[in-house]
């Protein structure tokens, strides 16, 4: 098995209800990320992806939903409601379920993003999401896995999530690379 890799960063404010700590406060963050995929098996080209299909779908999906956005607690009307009116981008936190509590921490934003990209690239048979790591500042970040996610977070994200990101995934198509098969 192989790993490859691909980093991107986006902007987002955020706030954690409930926190005693400054983090109450909304506030936003440069998200670092790295999203890894494993492969067993290559193209003849010599990969199993090419990098700029990973940005073009993958990078291209943070960019649109997450960048300079806002991410909510689905329970933090005093903020969602402001997004709504103005139209601002804004991503609800769904782990917990559509109306239930779930604070948009950097271990909570990890999980959506991985589940995210397992549907993304579902349809590139050689490829697996491996891990999505964030780094909240340069100095804190957290890893998650397949094994980070429970069953309960998985069903709730994808009954609120899944048709919208396979949509865009389907919107997005996938593009080879090889131009021996491009005939």
């Amino acid at each position: 098995m192989q790993l490859i890799t691909r980093k991107t960063e986006f902007d987002a404010s955020h706030r954690v209800m409930n926190e005693k700590m400054k983090c109450y406060n909304q506030h936003g963050h440069r998200y670092t990320t790295y999203i890894t995929f494993s492969f067993e098996n290559m193209e003849d080209i010599g990969y199993a992806i090419d990098f700029k299909e990973i940005k073009r779908v993958g990078m291209q999906w943070i960019d649109d939903i997450l960048d300079h956005g806002a991410i909510y607690n689905p329970q933090d009307f005093d903020f969602i409601e402001p997004c709504k009116k103005h139209h601002t981008k804004l991503w609800l936190m769904s782990l917990h379920g559509e109306n239930n509590y779930c604070n948009p921490t950097v271990e909570n934003i990890s999980k959506e993003i991985f589940l995210a990209m397992e549907v993304l690239f579902k349809e590139y048979k050689l490829l697996k999401i491996h891990e999505v790591v964030i780094y909240e500042t340069p100095n804190c970040y957290v890893n998650c896995k397949y094994e980070s996610i429970t069953k309960m977070e998985r069903e709730n994200w994808m009954n609120k999530n899944y048709e919208q990101v396979r949509r865009y995934a389907e919107d997005k198509g996938i593009v080879e690379y090889d131009d021996r098969k491009c005939i």
